[in-house]
């Protein structure tokens, strides 16, 4: 597969990746979407009206159009913010263009460096269990840097200590307010 996409033209190759990401990209986000509409023919109706959730489709009309591109840059994180962009029924006229420029940004990325990279950290992988074991610790290591370097770290102790607050409340019938967690919309 990797030889076949590899003899195409850098043009042709850009234009691959970039229709898989159109395909992969509107599927989710048509699915997420199906999904927000069939919820509301149940029981959660009354979440998907409510003030939070009305704040959360705002935002994410607002900014999703920002959003949306940036996400194709990242590994992991595409298909989590389309499918808030389509849970949270972001308007299809400002998805699609948001939509078409991260593809095209994905298409560049994939089409010329991003598949070598992939397939040499794979063939590295495959040839060696050492080379795996040494890749996963590696990019452990990296992921533990960059929770540690941005706070993440913290907010993870920070959830726990509420978590842990909210549970002694819970047990001495009193309430102790340790913070909301809808102020970021």
């Amino acid at each position: 597969m990797m030889d076949w996409i590899a003899s195409l033209p850098l043009g042709w190759a850009i234009l691959l990746f970039w229709s898989l990401a159109i395909v992969r990209a509107t599927t989710t986000y048509a699915l997420a979407r199906g999904i927000a509409a069939g919820a509301e023919r149940t029981s959660l109706r009354r979440h998907l009206s409510g003030p939070l959730y009305l704040r959360a489709m705002r935002f994410v009309d607002r900014w999703g159009p920002w959003a949306i591109p940036l996400c194709f840059m990242t590994v992991g994180l595409q298909t989590a913010v389309i499918s808030t962009a389509g849970i949270t029924r972001m308007r299809w006229r400002r998805f699609i263009p948001a939509m078409l420029v991260g593809a095209l940004i994905w298409g560049v990325i994939y089409g010329t460096v991003g598949m070598a990279v992939v397939w040499a950290v794979i063939t590295t992988a495959m040839a060696s269990p050492w080379a795996a074991a040494a890749l996963v610790l590696a990019l452990a290591g990296v992921a533990v840097l960059v929770l540690w370097r941005t706070g993440g770290m913290a907010l993870l102790r920070a959830s726990r200590t509420q978590r842990r607050a909210r549970a002694v409340a819970g047990r001495a019938g009193d309430y102790i307010d340790v913070g909301r967690r809808d102020r970021w919309c």
